[in-house]
């Protein structure tokens, strides 16, 4: 369904539709844009997709090693060991290895990444050209996810004044910093004048997409939940109780307190496959003890990180809360554990191995939890991700490397050949409720505004969608009645009565119905 999402619209820009002015587009453009690219270099071709998931979540998976390590550097002992283990759970919990395919959770994730990685390497060694580039990379998420682009643009260039305000000595960087962060939004909001026009823009990617969602508090409650946040604050006191033993007791006491805890809340079936649980608390002790640390030793970008962090994992939730709104941002978890064992590492100095063995129980838990997660498909939950019988692979041309269970995969090869040898390229058709991606895979241009008949992504009615059909001259209608997806559309039935009224049934190809009008 969300493969289909992508990739039908990427589809329709590759043949030169404009989102935003000739059809609606709930979402920021970048990811899309991406794909759209893609296909008109390679062509329709999903083993393209494929390679593109598994190389950005390499990517994404080098650069929170590369951080976390950065982070721990000269802090703690063995802190390129440390920081390669503490990626381990990104195996099973990487950008990519939840949702496999091309989406713009994941893709705002790895340029949020990239954006800290040049800040930090500007801090380090400090250029115009690392400073400009830094600001540059700070512009791009919001135009690939609004929420977790426009939480992360705030929060860093925020925590980057502070930072100027307590050092004098980063206020020059700052400087070249903003000026690369100015050019390259003008840039942008100059292109999206341009080819788009920006009330066109603001009126679907941010009035509509706000009307769709919003900002509901009940999303970010998992920062206020004892039932959620309680291994966070266990680790805060913890922290204050174990500086108070003898130096014989602290390791013992800390980490075995902190596993007995994290194993207890692990022990149901429940709470071992709600990995996303660990994102809140974690994120609240990393920022808690980074403000500690800001107000002992003074304001530093690095300290300030778990705020940004936090504040862009929250921004994430405002599109589906912690359950469904976290499948691309675990890496944001990993570099929080970095900094909370950077941090305990100081406020414990001794004996110098809790801090290190605080992120290995804490990775250990979260490779094992989130193995289970990604296996078992507890995300896909709103579709039949595992459905009984072997998996299936397509076998159409343009989706070579296209598998899953059941019977999806085959009946979607099946209408694919029937549309290819009965539907003329110059006729236009409509799949309803779009969770294929016809479009793509045949390699046609949609004619409806929309190709994706869903509340959040469809703003049109019923009767506004059938007097675009009837003004496109749209030919055919394909109804699935058998969906992936378990929950059927809230307006699927009025669809089809007003695109079918008139039409003649041609005949049914698996679980189709083929209308033509």
């Amino acid at each position: 369904m969300d493969l289909s999402y992508i990739l039908n619209i990427a589809s329709r820009i590759a043949a030169g539709d404009v989102p935003y002015a000739q059809f609606p587009l709930a979402q920021a453009p970048l990811t899309f844009l991406g794909q759209a690219l893609l296909i008109k270099a390679f062509g329709p071709h999903y083993f393209v997709q494929i390679a593109y998931a598994t190389i950005l979540g390499g990517l994404a998976t080098a650069l929170t090693y590369l951080i976390a390590r950065r982070l721990m550097a000269r802090v703690v002992t063995e802190s390129n060991a440390l920081a390669a283990v503490l990626t381990i759970p990104l195996v099973p919990l990487g950008i990519y290895a939840i949702l496999p395919h091309p989406f713009y959770d994941p893709d705002a994730c790895l340029v949020v990444l990239a954006a800290v990685a040049a800040i930090l390497a500007a801090i380090d060694r400090p250029t115009r050209a690392r400073w400009l580039l830094a600001g540059a990379l700070i512009t791009i998420p919001v135009f690939i996810k609004q929420n977790i682009g426009g939480a992360f643009l705030v929060l860093a260039v925020g925590a980057l004044v502070l930072d100027a305000a307590a050092r004098p000595s980063s206020r020059a960087g700052l400087r070249w910093c903003l000026i690369g962060l100015g050019v390259a939004l003008a840039a942008e909001l100059l292109a999206l004048q341009l080819v788009i026009g920006i009330d066109h823009y603001l009126a679907w990617a941010w009035t509509f997409a706000m009307a769709g969602r919003g900002v509901a508090l009940e999303r970010i409650s998992a920062f206020a939940d004892p039932a959620v946040i309680w291994p966070g604050v266990l680790i805060l006191a913890l922290t204050l109780a174990t500086r108070a033993l003898s130096l014989r007791l602290r390791a013992p006491v800390f980490i075995g307190v902190l596993l007995v805890a994290l194993l207890a809340g692990a022990s149901s079936p429940a709470g071992f496959l709600h990995v996303a649980a660990l994102l809140a608390p974690i994120l609240i002790a990393a920022s808690v003890l980074g403000l500690v640390a800001a107000a002992r030793d003074g304001v530093q970008f690095e300290t300030l990180l778990p705020l940004v962090l936090a504040g862009t994992a929250a921004g994430a939730l405002m599109s589906q809360g912690l359950k469904y709104s976290t499948f691309g941002i675990f890496p944001l978890l990993v570099l929080a554990i970095a900094s909370l064992v950077r941090d305990l590492a100081r406020f414990i100095e001794r004996p110098s191995g809790i801090a290190p063995m605080t992120g290995l129980a804490l990775a250990l838990i979260l490779t094992l939890s989130g193995t289970a997660y990604t296996v078992i498909n507890v995300r896909l939950g709103f579709v039949d991700a595992n459905a009984p019988g072997p998996v299936v692979r397509s076998e159409f041309p343009t989706l070579v490397g296209l598998s899953t269970p059941g019977p999806y995969v085959s009946d979607l090869d099946a209408i694919l050949s029937w549309v290819d040898e009965n539907v003329s390229a110059d006729d236009s058709f409509v799949f309803l409720p779009g969770e294929d991606p016809v479009f793509f895979a045949l390699g046609r241009r949609p004619r409806m505004p929309s190709v994706y008949f869903y509340d959040v992504a469809n703003p049109y009615s019923p009767a506004e969608t059938a007097r675009f059909a009837d003004e496109v001259g749209l030919r055919w209608v394909f109804v699935k009645d058998r969906l992936q997806l378990f929950e059927e559309p809230p307006l699927e039935q009025s669809l089809i009565l007003a695109l079918t009224d008139h039409a003649t049934l041609v005949t049914r190809v698996g679980p189709y119905r083929v209308y033509r009008r």
